[in-house]
């Protein structure tokens, strides 16, 4: 993708029928008002001078819509390199995940929670046991002694096993 601008050759055709516009009316109409009438090279001149107008105004908005396309398509590219270099990261940093031995991770305690409270903490066999009774479901938030970020209880190995 390119990052400079450049005006749409849509834009640049509509620049130049507006100023053909603008000086051909305005000398037709200086004509008219000599050779033939005043009302109607008056009538001539304004209709060109606002034919004109018009010309140049729809090149400006196509050179607006252009110049929108174009930051809209940066700033998408942006953020797609962006997203893609914080998942690398992620995959990378989540690429050899070490699971903690099982009988290190039954002396750890663990937190969960049930209706936004907080429960705990309890060894990992005490947890297992509340999730075959029904208590801890799969998606239960449970947060590991030491770790800072809750995580689904079926994101834990040791406790599944």
């Amino acid at each position: 993708m390119s990052t400079t601008y450049k005006t749409p050759i849509l834009t640049s055709i509509f620049y130049v029928l507006g100023v053909v516009t603008l000086t051909g009316g305005i000398v037709g109409g200086v004509v008219i008002c000599i050779v033939e009438s005043l009302s109607e090279g008056i009538v001539l001149g304004f209709a060109s001078f606002f034919a004109g107008i018009i010309y140049l105004g729809i090149g400006q908005a196509v050179d607006y819509l252009a110049r929108t396309a174009h930051s809209t398509d940066r700033l998408c590219t942006i953020l797609e390199t962006s997203i893609m270099e914080r998942l690398r990261a992620i995959e990378n940093s989540n690429s050899t995940p070490v699971a903690p031995p099982i009988s290190s991770s039954s002396k750890m305690g663990y937190y969960y929670s049930t209706d936004g409270t907080q429960q705990g903490p309890v060894d990992a066999s005490d947890l297992r046991l509340l999730r075959k009774d029904g208590l801890v479901t799969d998606d239960t938030p449970v947060l590991r002694e030491g770790d800072s970020q809750w995580r689904r209880f079926r994101d834990y190995l040791a406790l599944t096993r």
